[in-house]
């Protein structure tokens, strides 16, 4: 960015966090619903609207959908498989349909709109929740107001959020706000609900089980409990056959080489063109993140404090590192629970990390533009003819080979910077100067180093 960009982003940052904090937190919220009705992920926008429709008429979720008429994407005209996630998304995608079916509109923007309400939601009183951690845990109201103030305008999550339509920031609004709880009962109950929308805060219940003493260890059971019995009452309830849910789940958690990951990389149909021979390997490597995980908290409950909030975020971040690093399908929403922690980490105990915290998002953005065709995808919804032009710059054009070379590039950078980060959690004293960072700056002083060793050249002017 350039020094008049800087200075207007400042200026900007800093009038708006002299604002009331409710005028902050509508304008964070206006910029994110002036993106919501006319942008989307087309895959998985299109799941959601069938979603919603099937399950609103008592279908499982868990079946294969065909398109809907009038709301569907015209060139998504096959059937499709549905969400992979316990089944309150569903539930909430239905009642969206519902309240939809009874407004005096057929307009499909409307019901876009709808869909983009829980992430929208989510996103903004995840940056709500960021305020409150940084109030609760010591910091000044400043640094409070900057922390939401900064979440609103962030790009990434608005892209995550009211762009793309993912709904992760509601799930990490949700953990983050079962940190804030003191009694262990409302910190389960808000664990449980965020299981029972998305899986992946279940990776932090062993580093609980470890940490918690006595009879606090016993939460967990409503932990685990409030997914366990919601879910088996949606089935129950719904007359839903379990044979399909069992093989989403099965799926989901051993998941598929893709995304920001070396193994997305390692198992890439490129290598496996190759080494054809280690494609067998991805059966037992695909559930290496189990162990990973349970190892990671032990470590951390060990490591980190149990009494402090310090402790506890910097153990989160450690346990979601290790998940990262050996989970074969990290997407970019998967940042929404990396970013938040380690925002406040930077904000309250380790300014120093706050590159650590840049490169982080840069790389998960970078790789979503490449990713999405620089946002063309997000486009369809309102511009369909953006599918071809999408497609022909992935399959007929120069694009398609460089993005897949980029995208590997990136998934790999992001590994790296992901063991940096690990290192930096687990010891204080290393330095967090990003190492990318620091090899550019060798790379530059490497090349002074030889001009200046050089001298001038013949034909070289004076300086």
């Amino acid at each position: 960015m350039s020094p008049s960009g800087i200075r207007w982003n400042s200026m900007i940052r800093s009038r708006l966090s002299a604002m009331r904090l409710e005028v902050i937190l509508v304008i964070g919220l206006v910029l994110r619903e002036s993106l919501s009705f006319w942008t989307g992920h087309p895959y998985d926008s299109e799941v959601w609207i069938r979603n919603a429709v099937y399950v609103s008429r008592g279908i499982s979720p868990y079946s294969f959908m065909d398109p809907i008429p009038g709301l569907s994407f015209a060139f998504l005209n096959q059937t499709l498989p549905s969400v992979g996630y316990p089944p309150l998304w569903s539930l909430l995608l239905a009642g969206l349909y519902r309240l939809f079916a009874i407004l005096p509109t057929d307009n499909r923007f409307v019901f876009y709109f709808l869909l983009k309400q829980p992430p929208i939601l989510g996103d903004v009183f995840l940056g709500y929740a960021a305020y409150r951690a940084v109030l609760r845990w010591g910091g000044p109201a400043e640094s409070a107001r900057k922390v939401l103030v900064f979440w609103m305008l962030f790009p990434y999550p608005i892209l995550i959020s009211a762009v793309w339509g993912q709904f992760d920031a509601l799930v990490s609004f949700v953990w983050i706000a079962s940190l804030l709880m003191i009694r262990p009962l409302r910190r389960s109950a808000l664990e449980g609900l965020a299981i029972l929308l998305k899986l992946f805060p279940l990776i932090f219940v062993p580093y609980y089980i470890i940490r918690d003493r006595g009879t606090t260890k016993l939460r967990q059971i409503v932990t685990l409990g409030i997914p366990a019995a919601f879910t088996a009452a949606s089935f129950l309830l719904g007359g839903w056959g379990i044979d399909p849910f069992q093989g989403t789940l099965v799926y989901g958690a051993r998941g598929v080489p893709l995304g920001m990951t070396i193994l997305g990389v390692v198992f890439s149909p490129d290598l496996l063109s190759i080494f054809p021979g280690i494609e067998p390997a991805f059966a037992v490597v695909g559930w290496l993140w189990v162990p990973a995980v349970v190892v990671a908290g032990i470590l951390a409950a060990r490591r980190f404090s149990r009494e402090t909030p310090q402790g506890l975020v910097q153990a989160m971040l450690s346990v979601t590192v290790v998940f990262f690093l050996f989970r074969s399908q990290v997407y970019e929403q998967y940042l929404l629970y990396l970013l938040p922690p380690l925002l406040l980490d930077v904000t309250l105990w380790h300014p120093e990390r706050a590159g650590l915290f840049r490169v982080t998002w840069i790389l998960g953005l970078g790789y979503l533009l490449f990713n999405n065709d620089f946002l063309l995808r997000f486009v369809i919804p309102v511009f369909p003819a953006a599918e071809q032009y999408s497609y022909a710059l992935d399959n007929n054009s120069a694009f398609g080979p460089m993005r897949g070379i980029v995208l590997m590039v990136l998934a790999v950078s992001f590994a790296i910077h992901l063991v940096q980060l690990g290192f930096v959690l687990m010891d204080e004293r290393r330095n967090p100067k990003p190492w990318f960072v620091r090899a550019v700056q060798w790379l530059a002083g490497a090349k002074r180093a030889a001009e200046e060793v050089g001298g001038p050249r013949a034909g070289d002017s004076p300086r």
